[in-house]
């Protein structure tokens, strides 16, 4: 599977959780609705090849509350943050954007 390049593709900062958060563009929901709409089914879950690869080489900022919506709200399938990582497969993220998705991963969605 081809990689999503996230910063070229959607935008370089990630920070809104949605359209009341900042300026309310480029936020959580759209990109999660745009791009990962596919594992928002119970079923994809339970399919090995139904994941995807988010490219964060192009990401200069992510926010904990767009971790939380974009990824965290997958945790309603699994609990499991390494499932959760293996379904949404992030390359050449930094450290400190990696640490940020697991802290959100493991406290989980809150809404």
């Amino acid at each position: 599977m081809d990689a999503l390049d996230v910063g070229t593709d959607f935008y370089h900062r990630l920070a809104n959780r949605d359209e009341r958060q900042g300026d309310g563009r480029h936020n959580a929901v759209e990109f999660r609705k745009k791009y990962l709409k596919g594992l928002d089914d119970p079923a994809a879950w339970e399919n090995d090849d139904v994941y995807i690869v988010l490219d964060f080489s192009n990401v200069k900022k992510l926010g904990p509350s767009f971790a939380n919506e974009a990824f965290a709200y997958f945790t309603r399938y699994s609990k499991n943050k390494s499932l959760v990582k293996k379904k949404i497969n992030f390359i050449n993220i930094s450290k400190v954007k990696e640490e940020t998705i697991d802290v959100e991963l493991e406290s989980g969605y809150k809404r």
